[in-house]
């Protein structure tokens, strides 16, 4: 009964679409213009491929941001050991992933922006590709995507009680969209518990891959400037936070500086969109304080050194965290009212650096509670509670343990992607 009521209903989707092609054509070229979509890569989100298709087994992985193509590394780098590896296909949505592809994923890697979710354009991503298999990271589902995919395995997946209390208002259609999965790798034991819910394979392993990521690299010369400019103070690093979240810390800073006196302290932002950076800048000069974008610092006086730093580029967060002595997960405020769930908190803690976050950390809450558990992260109510945790750290860096070690599912993965191609 589900599937006779559900075929029309992608047929009238089909049709919808089919129909608003002009205005999706119109949207994407909107895109372009206020700089959310690189104008030379605009036929690959129409399903036009950029590079040939090398011969042998291909998988083609897709993840829809920088956070989800970043947590895809380890499990690219085994399938690369593999002793007859396939060929690897990432797609991406943002026009930031697509940057920052090329120091991201290993080299061999190809990349390509993943078409809109349009019959026509996933037909000649499919006909050029012939993906041997398929695998979705996180919860990047739409239908034209979920129907390319071919029963895709799931990897990092997760799902909100938010999200799960929607898709169960119509279940039949979740049994439809989930149903068509063919293994799931849940971040969470309750995230695979909802995902079965709604039609997706029980659990194969629990965990994200993100566990089995290497320390982020360092780039020297940034962290000796940083330091030279810094030599004695307290740093504390906001990291890939949201509007609202940098005002917030910024009001709030001279109270705190004032209270770590005599030792001085500086801020180091790091907007998760770098576009935001002149918007960062102006509110904390509005606040009164010394504030200078990344890129001015190299010009500035030795004497002259700022009290506030606003990253304005992407990829190097592994420098940032070595600066730091304390480091605030941003995303995780609610920022607007924004639900967001987080940013990796283990990235910090693998370079040996205590977190502190918000109460919005969906995203990693099983990660989370390990973290908790152990001592290196400080779940905090509001903003407030998180500059005074912030603070004590500060003052008293505390004397923890090594961090936890953490194994990921990237090597169940890996041996269930080389079987299937077998």
């Amino acid at each position: 009964m589900a599937r006779l009521r559900l075929e029309p209903l992608l047929l009238l989707y089909r049709l919808l679409v089919s129909l608003l092609t002009p205005l999706l054509l119109l949207v994407l070229l909107a895109r372009a213009w206020r700089g959310k979509e690189d104008p030379r890569r605009l036929p690959e989100r129409l399903g036009w491929a950029s590079r040939r298709r090398p011969a042998g087994p291909l998988v083609w992985l897709h993840a829809a941001s920088v956070g989800e193509l970043s947590s895809l590394v380890p499990l690219l780098l085994r399938l690369q050991q593999a002793a007859a590896p396939p060929t690897l296909l990432v797609t991406s949505v943002t026009r930031t992933a697509a940057e920052l592809a090329p120091r991201l994923l290993p080299p061999g890697v190809i990349h390509q922006l993943v078409p809109i979710d349009h019959w026509f354009a996933f037909s000649l991503f499919r006909r050029h590709w012939q993906p041997d298999l398929a695998l979705l990271a996180e919860a990047e589902l739409w239908p034209e995507l979920i129907r390319a995919m071919a029963g895709p395995v799931l990897i990092n997946a997760r799902m909100s009680a938010r999200s799960h209390r929607r898709h169960r208002r119509l279940p039949w259609f979740g049994r439809w969209l989930y149903g068509q999965a063919s293994a799931c790798f849940p971040q969470s034991a309750v995230d695979g518990e909802r995902l079965r819910q709604l039609g997706a394979p029980a659990a194969r392993a629990i965990g994200s891959t993100k566990w089995d990521a290497a320390p982020l690299p360092r780039a020297e010369d940034w962290v000796a400037r940083l330091r030279g400019a810094w030599p004695e103070r307290r740093v504390l690093l906001l990291a890939s936070s949201h509007g609202g979240e940098e005002q917030a810390l910024l009001a709030a800073w001279p109270a705190l500086r004032r209270r770590l006196a005599p030792r001085p302290a500086a801020l180091l932002l790091a907007p998760r969109h770098p576009e935001r950076v002149p918007e960062v800048l102006a509110a904390a000069r509005a606040q009164g304080l010394a504030a200078l974008p990344l890129a001015a610092l190299a010009e500035a006086a030795a004497d002259a050194a700022p009290e506030v730093v606003v990253v304005d580029r992407l990829g190097l967060m592994g420098s940032w965290i070595a600066v730091a002595d304390v480091v605030v997960i941003g995303g995780s405020f609610r920022p607007a009212g924004r639900t967001i769930g987080g940013h990796n908190p283990l990235e910090p803690v693998r370079g040996g650096r205590p977190v502190v976050c918000g109460p919005d950390m969906a995203n990693f809450a099983g990660l989370c509670e390990r973290l908790e558990q152990v001592g290196w992260l400080w779940p905090c109510a509001d903003t407030a509670a998180a500059w005074e945790r912030a603070l004590q750290l500060l003052a008293r860096p505390p004397q923890l343990e090594p961090p936890p070690p953490l194994e990921g599912p990237s090597g169940a993965i890996a041996t269930l992607v080389l079987e299937r191609l077998r």
